[in-house]
């Protein structure tokens, strides 16, 4: 990877917490809708890194965004190494893993609106059933957590699809 694209990855990395961050502080939806950006900023991450190094940059960002937000310290840590521990093998279900292998990271122009969508919406599942339980369980009732994570899944895979196609579908 040449140092342009990486500082231009940096720089997209940097404003997608830039943004959640503004989400974090003056967006309340109320208790059933969690929006997040995480489960993008993951996939944003070029998909020839290695898994450990995957999972240490998921845990920073989750940290600092469980640091800025005023949640429960450790949940979107959790949340976001769960993601990507799943990154590669929901890649090769749902790209295929011949083109995945070939491609630097997944983009809505590279593979398509339709696998795109499957591609972020499994993941983004995986980060909110992960965030939502270690929210709620034991505290609420399962027809509140059922609830949450269907309104929350519909939510933020529209604003994941809304970023990816203002944001990320470009090419600088």
């Amino acid at each position: 990877m040449k140092r342009s694209d990486n500082i231009s990855l940096l720089v997209q990395i940097a404003v997608l917490i830039i943004i959640q961050i503004i989400i974090c502080d003056y967006i309340y939806t109320g208790p059933y809708i969690h929006l997040t950006l995480l489960p993008l900023i993951i996939l944003s991450i070029p998909s020839d890194t290695s898994y450990p190094k995957l999972a240490l940059i998921s845990f920073a960002v989750g940290f600092l965004i469980d640091l800025v937000s005023d949640g429960i310290l450790g949940l979107n840590c959790a949340a976001a190494v769960m993601t990507a521990t799943f990154i590669k093998p929901i890649s090769y279900i749902t790209i295929n893993r011949e083109r995945s292998d070939k491609l630097h990271r997944p983009t809505l122009r590279d593979v398509g609106f339709f696998r795109y969508f499957r591609y972020s919406s499994y993941l983004t599942l995986i980060f909110l059933i992960t965030y939502i339980l270690f929210d709620c369980a034991g505290f609420r009732p399962a027809s509140f957590i059922l609830i949450r994570i269907a309104l929350s899944y519909v939510a933020n895979i529209i604003l994941i699809l809304f970023v990816s196609v203002t944001l990320l579908n470009k090419r600088y």
